[in-house]
């Protein structure tokens, strides 16, 4: 009977230390915004810094979770999505460690400035517990330093209720100004809200107005995979620009035949100058020369006056069709002296009876 008493006790001390056990929530579940870098998406930042509060305002509740609990998913979801992407990486905490315990104020680089793994950055988080006061203004001075021999574009977060409890007199916003002073566009600070206290809810958003390119958030909001991913994104990625269009140079060639003595454009012909006319019409800044040409049957002075012709007969068809500003279309006759084949034969006087232009264009696509 001892026995079975001693056994029940047992387990009644399993089951009260269990129950008394504070919740270890799991992070947060995004998808890996790596994937995104092969649709359309480019990475923007080349280093990240995380300032995690684990400070004993900490361990207040939030509805029914406290508030640590909630900072830490949220860390871990933005280790979870980043994974996959080549970084350097710094976690910045405020309050204990299991490796070091440290004083009433307690704050410590514990991860980097480093070649950023997303296992060893878990490590780092999950060896986080909860004392000492509120300094968020210590560990943004001290980014300053941390940041030194950082190249490139940083994106500082910082992860806090944002109670600031401690001696020192610079507010948060305050302590982002100078770390934006130290950088300028190379640092964008963002904040992400635990719980939903009025005076850290000033003091996030005060640090992140700071930081000018950054923005502020809330636990809450990321909360969600949707949520968490679009911060990500927003954070780490920008959309890639588009390749510079290719060059491409066209030619057009316009050769259009006549009948003897005839400046009428044949039903036959109208294939060819449809062709440079859409084209023309799709590209106003192109001007064109049409040349109007003849064979060496008739008086020189005659064929002068027919050539001209037959090139207004092509300008007056482009801009009747394709409404061409005819300012672009300029015409000019050379009658005979410009043969084409030679005047000795039908078939070369026939080639001679003609209006020629050459369109060479540089277009993108």
């Amino acid at each position: 009977m001892k026995k079975q008493v001693s056994i029940l006790l047992v387990l009644l001390s399993i089951g009260l230390v269990i129950g008394c056990a504070p919740k270890i929530h799991q992070s947060l579940v995004g998808d890996k915004v790596a994937g995104l870098l092969n649709d359309g998406y480019r990475q923007k930042v080349d280093n990240f810094l995380i300032i995690f509060d684990g400070s004993s305002s900490m361990w207040e509740k939030d509805n029914t979770t406290k508030k640590f609990y909630q900072g830490r998913d949220v860390v871990l979801g933005i280790n979870q999505a980043i994974d996959g992407l080549k970084l350097q990486g710094g976690l910045h905490v405020i309050g204990d460690t299991r490796a070091t315990k440290g004083t009433l104020v307690n704050d410590s680089l514990i991860y980097g400035m480093t070649g950023y793994s997303s296992a060893d950055f878990a490590k780092a988080v999950n060896s986080v517990e909860i004392n000492g006061l509120s300094p968020i203004s210590i560990p943004l001075v001290k980014s300053i330093d941390t940041l030194k021999n950082a190249s490139g574009r940083t994106a500082v977060i910082v992860v806090s209720d944002g109670v600031q409890v401690s001696s020192d007199r610079t507010s948060p916003g305050e302590a982002a100004g100078q770390l934006k002073a130290a950088y300028g566009d190379r640092v964008c600070i963002y904040t992400v809200l635990v719980g939903d206290d009025p005076r850290g809810q000033s003091a996030m958003q005060a640090v992140a107005d700071a930081g000018g390119c950054g923005f502020a958030t809330t636990e809450r909001v990321l909360a969600t995979a949707e949520g968490m991913n679009d911060f990500v994104r927003k954070v780490f990625l920008e959309k890639a620009e588009a390749p510079p269009a290719a060059a491409k140079p066209v030619t057009f060639n316009l050769y259009v035949k006549f009948d003897f003595d005839k400046d009428v454009i044949r039903p036959q012909e109208e294939d060819n100058i449809d062709e440079v006319g859409s084209f023309l019409a799709m590209h106003p800044e192109i001007n064109v020369t049409l040349e109007g040409h003849t064979c060496n049957m008739g008086p020189e002075k005659y064929n002068m006056g027919l050539s001209l012709r037959r090139a207004e007969s092509v300008k007056q068809y482009m801009v009747r069709k394709f409404n061409i500003d005819p300012a672009r279309l300029t015409t000019v006759g050379y009658g005979y002296s410009r043969p084409l084949e030679s005047n000795d034969t039908k078939a070369g006087r026939e080639a001679n009876r003609r209006v020629m232009a050459t369109i060479t264009h540089t277009i993108t696509e």
